[in-house]
């Protein structure tokens, strides 16, 4: 027995659905087990190494969850210690569990005297995914590959996805940028969702407040609460609140799904990153590769879909007496009834009948027994065999409006005008399931007394490994997109999908004179001039409504269903899962350094000397024994400034390398030159080193080394007063550092850096401390290897306790509300006898001054750069270097292990709590 038979007969009572696993028999119980319906023998999948591993995908992803009932837990992580530490004890669903859910309903099915009501399988099934603001906040640095993804959250896109509604509030994102994308931006990000799924409402919910309880205080639900889906109960099972049968067809991914007659197959890297079908594994000239992270994981969209079900009743009802003027031919014998012609108005809406039953097959009248044949209900096309005046070699809409929903984000046979390949690479897995309870007989008299309809729709989400190729290709070109389906080679308006469009935003004008004679489908050209004097183009298709003549049935279409926003995720492999889980429970054996060099004219001497300590500095930390040279990666952001200050270059970011020899050679090929003003762009230096590709399980130390300071601080002769031209807030990105758990390091080339500027000493001096860096004296290059050498290791062991103690530092600070010098103290107490670090310590070059400090403490507590932190700074009056420095010199320097002082407590647990928050 093949594999297609063999997986047809054990999931023969699962027919409904359009996923079914492809499966191979036991080699010598194949014919005993089909026989005495015993399937419960297999967890092999078909072997090839082109196909994704099962037991490496999260479960939903390829079969989808079989489930009554399923929730979406929304979360923030507050404390990424104690995350990890729980996600370790998460067990994910795999794909290979889905298919032995399968089973078992399959086998109890089978054995049951009646299939239709077999005793229902308890399962609970979980699946958790990121978004990308959330994988940076776990440290996750690196890109995925989706150049959407990386760069921008849904609520960047709203305007583009043609969302004009309002979004419910835990999707709305505080501080949106459309432009540029703000997945750097934190601010009220949400940073995943835990898919939790199950064969009833009580079994979802017991599992939700399972893992809910397992994730504890390391996360925040938003909202406060799950969002909870359940399926419709009978005789709506199956069937979405308009009462069409849902998910009736499905992308079969060759290899893994049993391909049904007229189903659409697919690639299963269309779906799952890094298999054939992959739009960026298989494209040659990608910029950005995959990191093997992201093999067997895949892209989710989540969108909450409000439905107005009863206006879309009352439109079905208007229109349905009018069947004559839209059925095919127009007219047939029998007459139809007034629920057949509703029924078939509400079809071409949707291209299918509610039973499931296809519009191109079932052109007149619904065909349930047709919708229950998984042979028969997707084994169709739109071709027109049985009209003479159609040619069967081009797309027709006589049976099936191009504009029907899943004829638009379902396309198939549009050749020769799209290719066939091209229209399965936008292909998704779709899943989801309605929210919201049943309409009444007094909700409809409510609502036709003017009172509001009940929230109720579609919680949808779906699958694919490239978000533009996916879920926008179908949203934005197919079903927001006019002109689609291509149906010819000369563009025909064709109108939105009446589900998924959204109605365009007009801008009215008005056209006088006297106008050409022109018919529906003519393209016009119309030259009109402005208000003001401008004059300005419009080219189109003129759609001719007579004077007083009715406009065709349906139009204006009103669209029913309207977004209530939602989000993009990351589902990571279940292997990609665990390293997350593991990342920083453990002290890190790697070592990330990032040099932030100013290469401005003065700076040359500073650029060699990094160069010539390079390999000193190298074999330094790998004689401490902590590392081997493997475990050292070394990057460099050069920075100058904007135009017009500077025109050759703003930054240049050297990728990191652990080979010494090729970052020495990328600092001999840097020159310093120009500059312009005094400041500089060090935060769009700081905005590289954000975005640098730390690795997860390293210690991440970024060295700033400077003689000025970045624009915005107050600096006399500031080029950009009002701070970075591309609005890199540097107060926020070095939050950010300290959330991600980089540390910052400032050495100041003294002493121009105190003697020509007045602003950025204290500055620099605050700055620092939020990722529990150092301000370090660069008063003597020769001096370089030391403050490198001295400040590395002691971040690393500080970067150690964090680990070890940041989810009881955080624990105490939100359940016992303690404050941050009581635990220090506290913390210090148990640590001061037993804990040795590498201690740096440092010659004091600076005068002591009270309103520096003072300046110091505002940079250390603003959370962004503006006018309430800004007017909070005052002038400092007198020398800011000690007199004996004033001219150079060496300060005194020393490295050593010794018991940890509360200084450097104090310091943890501020890192404690910043990565936390």
């Amino acid at each position: 027995m093949d594999n297609h038979q063999y997986s047809l007969d054990l999931y023969k009572h699962l027919g409904s659905r359009s996923l079914l696993p492809l499966v191979s028999p036991p080699v010598s119980t194949a014919r005993r087990a089909v026989a005495t319906g015993n399937f419960l023998a297999t967890r092999q999948s078909v072997p090839t190494t082109d196909l994704p591993d099962l037991n490496n995908v999260q479960g939903d992803v390829i079969f989808l969850f079989p489930k009554k009932a399923e929730n979406f837990v929304f979360f923030r992580i507050n404390n990424t210690t104690s995350f990890r530490t729980a996600l370790q004890s998460f067990k994910p669903t795999t794909a290979e569990d889905v298919k032995d859910h399968l089973t078992s309903i399959a086998v109890a099915k089978a054995n049951a005297t009646d299939p239709s009501n077999a005793p229902i399988v308890d399962i609970s099934q979980y699946q958790i995914a990121f978004s990308r603001a959330g994988m940076y906040y776990l440290g996750v640095n690196e890109d995925t590959g989706d150049a959407r993804f990386d760069q921008r959250c849904m609520s960047d896109d709203k305007q583009f996805l043609g969302d004009q509604r309002y979004w419910d509030p835990i999707f709305v994102k505080t501080n949106p940028d459309p432009v540029n994308g703000s997945v750097h931006d934190d601010t009220g990000a949400l940073h995943g969702v835990i898919t939790v799924a199950a064969s009833s409402p009580e079994t979802c919910t017991k599992a939700s407040n399972d893992v809910i309880n397992l994730f504890g205080s390391s996360i925040t639900v938003a909202g406060g609460k799950p969002v909870e889906g359940r399926a419709r109960p009978r005789p709506f099972k199956g069937h979405e609140h308009f009462g069409f049968k849902d998910g009736v067809s499905q992308p079969c991914l060759r290899g893994l799904i049993v391909p049904r007659p007229g189903q659409i197959q697919v690639d299963p890297g269309v779906i799952i990153m890094g298999y054939p079908g992959d739009p960026v594994r298989d494209d040659p000239t990608a910029k950005v590769k995959r990191p093997a992270w992201t093999k067997d994981g895949t892209m989710l969209v989540f969108r909450k879909l409000e439905q107005s079900v009863i206006p879309f009743e009352q439109y079905v009802e208007k229109n349905g007496p009018r069947w004559r003027e839209f059925i095919p031919g127009g007219d047939i014998t029998p007459a139809l009834d007034k629920g057949e012609a509703e029924g078939l108005f509400a079809a071409r809406l949707i291209g299918r009948w509610k039973s499931g039953a296809p519009l191109a097959k079932c052109p007149f009248r619904d065909d349930k027994a047709m919708a229950r044949d998984p042979d028969r209900r997707n084994d169709f096309d739109y071709v027109v065999s049985d009209n003479p005046n159609i040619s069967r070699f081009e797309p027709s809409d006589y049976y099936c409006p191009f504009t029907a929903h899943t004829r638009k984000t379902a396309p198939r046979n549009l050749h020769p005008y799209i290719d066939a390949k091209f229209l399965e690479s936008g292909s998704i897995v779709r899943g989801g399931l309605p929210y919201g309870g049943e309409v009444t007989d007094q909700e409809r008299r409510d609502v036709a007394n003017g009172k509001p309809e009940l929230p109720r729709g579609l919680l949808f989400n779906c699958y694919m490994s490239s978000l533009d190729s996916g879920f926008v290709r179908q949203t934005l070109g197919y079903a927001g997109n006019d002109y689609w389906p291509i149906t010819s080679l000369v563009p025909q308006k064709k109108g939105q999908d009446p589900i998924l469009g959204s109605p365009p935003v007009y801008t009215p004008a008005q056209v006088q004179g006297t106008s050409p004679s022109v018919k529906s489908g003519d393209r016009v050209d119309l030259q009109l001039t402005g208000k003001d004097g401008t004059t300005f183009e419009v080219s189109g298709f003129a759609n001719v409504t007579p004077k007083g003549a009715a406009p065709p049935p349906g139009e204006p279409n009103p669209f029913f269903v309207t977004s209530r926003g939602g989000e993009y995720f990351f589902v990571p492999s279940v292997s990609t899962l665990n390293s997350w889980a593991s990342a920083t429970t453990t002290t890190t054996s790697k070592l990330d350094i990032v040099f932030a060099l100013d290469a401005t004219g003065s700076m040359q001497v500073y650029i060699d000397k990094v160069r010539d300590t390079l390999q000193t500095l190298c074999e330094n930390l790998v004689g401490t024994g902590k590392w081997t040279a493997g475990d050292l990666r070394f990057g460099l952001i050069a920075f100058r400034d904007h135009p017009p200050q500077d025109s050759t270059y703003i930054t240049r970011q050297y990728p990191f390398d652990s080979d010494v020899s090729a970052v020495k050679a990328n600092l001999a090929n840097l020159q310093a030159d120009g500059g312009g003003d005094g400041p500089e762009a060090q935060c769009d230096a700081l905005a590289a080193v954000v975005k640098a590709g730390w690795r997860d399980d390293a210690t991440k130390v970024a060295i700033l080394i400077t003689d000025s300071p970045p624009h915005g601080i107050g600096e006399d002769e500031d080029g950009f007063p009002g701070g970075c031209p591309l609005q890199n807030d540097p107060i926020r990105l070095v939050n950010r550092m300290a959330k991600l758990g980089i540390t910052l390091h400032v050495l100041a080339c003294e002493p121009t850096l105190s003697m020509d500027f007045s602003t950025p000493l204290d500055f620099y001096k605050g700055i620092v401390q939020k990722t529990g860096g150092r301000f370090l004296p660069l008063s003597d290059v020769n001096s370089l290897i030391s403050l490198f050498t001295g400040s590395i290791l002691e971040t690393a062991d500080l970067d150690a306790l964090v680990v070890k103690h940041g989810a009881e530092v955080y624990a105490q600070a939100k359940n016992q509300q303690a404050s941050s010098s009581d635990i220090s103290k506290s913390l210090y107490g148990r640590l001061s006898s037993s804990t040795n670090i590498d201690t740096f310590t440092v010659e004091d070059i600076y005068a002591a001054n009270a309103q520096g400090d003072q300046n110091v403490q505002v940079w250390l507590n603003a959370e962004q750069m503006d006018s309430k932190t800004t007017s909070q700074i005052k002038d400092v009056t007198g020398f800011r270097l000690k007199s004996s420095y004033r001219n150079g010199g060496t300060p005194a320097m020393s490295s050593k292990t010794q018991p940890v002082s509360l200084d450097q407590v104090e310091t943890v647990v501020r890192m404690c709590l910043a990565r936390a928050t």
